[in-house]
């Protein structure tokens, strides 16, 4: 590790003062002709499937190729809800609790097997058809479904619609394979007509908007789950059924991917690449009009009333280590970079700016914070860290979050000092949590406190602490630095720590499965809402699988209630802060950063503005092919 770390640095330090290294044009093959946005992946994507994508990877994924009925305007902050697959704003009763969404008519799937074949121009094609109304109420059925393992999209969901939880109830006593229970009604999701969707609620909801503007809600056609999930090929050109119990219940191929969005999901292939293409019958959908001062200075809106999408593919090769990935970026392979922790001082100056020997080479810089939080999770339910509150907040002030950022991150963030981000309402009142700074005598006396908690309950082992297994979803060398770090931030409390490395998707099995006992996770927020970050504390939804620290508390629990069927006021807020601070008091995590963003792209990448909440926005990024050519890329 040693020997690739000092490699690392010297071969950063020669191209920090050599000019960017040029390399031949690659063969284009079935590119040629085409606008391509050539970008890495560093973690196995988790899902295709709306139902089931709770990461930020599956999202970013999903959401070029799924669309939901609202989506997030590209430049308006604060960030505002706009129609996407609706034709407008809903129509919300008196009382907060019937929604009626009227769709736009023009919106309609990929062509797909699903559909069937038709003659065009002499020669057979696959359908397509329009979406409606129905097809939303089949997508959130699937999000209820108690075969599918949807966790995030069904939290949202679930205790709010109207009938919703009935149904999922009766979905259990069906075999995973029976979709008929499709077939049955939730009284709460109703299609008066094929344009127009009807949600009632069981109490107000006022997030509903911003839920509405995830695409885990995408349509689903149901021609796609009797085709692709209750048959199988018949190796005769044809399809024959699946008896239920060889059925699937989740879509995981490229081609089972039947969205509306401007691309297609062409290829698949979980550690190699993914590849995404324009979707040659995208509905009219145009660069915004609108944005502030700093957009236009920026260039942003320079594509106003354009067009979209501007790039005809993009093209994403799995690459898990920083430095393989930054020397595809430097030799210009790649049209977007993250900075590795070893090559920041060469290319950020004192400013935090990036080096003007950079800037002559055109290359760019964009820092954003989006409303994350890093932090380490406990599971409330393990027999050692979930007995001990002293032990877990000895932890928390014995750790030194940031000298983390600064040695490991280059100082790209802020410590966290609470569980929800600085730019989330309620985060001013409620303050810092008592065990959220680092005190190193603090920390020892409360571990001193733990080891007589644990003794009292038979688990220490040989007079001390059992050692702690803390499980890493990355097995990047970054991944390792972190996980020995935080040996030695536990080491001077005498706590010893296990660190198990694996990828994201094995880590989300083994936090569902609760196989874990600590664990590296965030959370970024759905939403412009503190919610988003407080129902993760709420007990319910251990079982819906967004609370994944199991932390159960009748007292949040109550006031989680009461608090979300509030629109925003001065008592919501009120209610908010209490729930904070009692979570703070248990520490069923320890708070990490708050995130920075540096990243950098070629001078030939246009229309780039990070959003704080949605996805979906490749639609908006130009390359210009030509300068690209003529500076030696791709």
């Amino acid at each position: 590790m040693k020997w690739f770390y000092g490699i690392s640095l010297i071969v950063v330090g020669t191209l920090a003062v050599a000019p960017l290294a040029l390399v031949p044009r690659q063969d284009t093959g079935d590119y040629a002709g085409l606008v391509v946005l050539w970008d890495s992946f560093r973690s196995p994507i988790k899902s295709l499937d709306p139902a089931t994508c709770g990461d930020t990877g599956s999202a970013f994924i999903q959401s070029n190729v799924f669309e939901g009925l609202y989506a997030y305007h590209y430049l308006f902050r604060p960030a505002k809800v706009i129609p996407q697959l609706a034709a407008s704003m809903p129509d919300v009763s008196p009382d907060g609790l019937v929604y009626t969404i009227r769709l736009r008519r023009d919106a309609a799937y990929h062509r797909n097997p699903c559909f069937g074949t038709e003659q065009f121009e002499g020669k057979p094609r696959f359908k397509t058809r329009r979406v409606k109304a129905d097809d939303f109420i089949l997508a959130m059925k699937r999000c209820a479904d108690y075969h599918v393992n949807s966790g995030l999209s069904w939290a949202f969901l679930s205790e709010r619609i109207e009938g919703l939880d009935d149904w999922r109830g009766k979905s259990k006593t069906y075999k995973p394979g029976e979709f008929s229970r499709y077939d049955l009604s939730v009284s709460g999701l109703t299609a008066p007509d094929a344009d127009t969707l009807r949600i009632a609620l069981r109490a107000p909801y006022p997030q509903l908007t911003y839920v509405l503007a995830m695409s885990v809600y995408a349509p689903i056609p149901r021609e796609a789950v009797d085709y692709w999930l209750a048959t199988e090929d018949d190796g005769r050109s044809g399809r024959r059924p699946l008896p239920a119990e060889k059925r699937r219940t989740e879509f995981r191929e490229a081609q089972e991917c039947v969205g509306t969005g401007p691309y297609l999901m062409s290829v698949f292939e979980r550690k190699k690449r993914i590849v995404q293409t324009r979707n040659p019958e995208f509905r009219p959908d145009f660069y915004p009009c609108e944005g502030s001062a700093q957009d236009k200075a920026d260039g942003l809106l320079d594509d106003a009333g354009k067009r979209l999408p501007f790039v005809d593919v993009l093209q994403l090769d799995f690459v898990a280590e920083d430095y393989p990935s930054w020397m595809r970026f430097l030799s210009r392979q790649t049209d977007i970079s993250g900075i590795p922790r070893e090559a920041f001082e060469f290319v950020i100056n004192p400013d935090r700016d990036l080096a003007e020997t950079w800037r002559q080479r055109g290359v760019r810089l964009i820092k954003y914070e989006l409303p994350s939080i890093q932090w380490l999770a406990f599971n409330m339910q393990d027999k050692v860290v979930g007995a001990s509150r002293s032990l877990r907040q000895g932890l928390c002030l014995g750790y030194d979050v940031e000298n983390e950022i600064k040695i490991l991150f280059n100082g790209r963030g802020v410590r966290a000092t609470t569980i929800v981000p600085r730019s989330m309402p309620a985060w001013q009142e409620a303050g810092p949590g008592p065990y959220y700074r680092f005190d190193l005598q603090a920390a020892k006396a409360r571990i001193e406190q733990a080891r007589r908690e644990l003794a009292d309950k038979g688990l220490l082992v040989n007079g001390e602490i059992p050692t702690i297994r803390l499980d890493i979803g990355r097995t990047s060398q970054s991944s390792v630095r972190l996980g020995e770090f935080t040996q030695q931030q536990f080491a001077r409390l005498g706590v010893k720590v296990d660190v198990s490395y694996c990828d994201d998707p094995v880590l989300l099995n083994k936090i569902r499965n609760k196989a874990v006992q600590a664990y590296l996770s965030g959370w970024h927020s759905h939403y412009p809402d503190s919610e988003s970050f407080l129902q993760l504390f709420y007990s319910p939804n251990i079982a819906k699988g967004t609370n994944n620290t199991n932390y159960s508390n009748g007292d949040f629990d109550r006031l989680h209630e009461q608090a979300r069927t509030m629109d925003d006021s001065p008592r919501r807020k009120e209610l908010y802060v209490k729930m904070m601070r009692m979570v703070c008091e248990d520490c069923p995590v320890l708070p990490l950063g708050e995130p920075q963003t540096f990243l950098l792209m070629h001078d030939w990448v246009h229309n780039i503005k990070a959003h704080p909440f949605g996805y979906g926005y490749v639609k908006y990024r130009r390359v210009d092919a030509d300068r690209r050519l003529r500076q030696g890329g791709r």
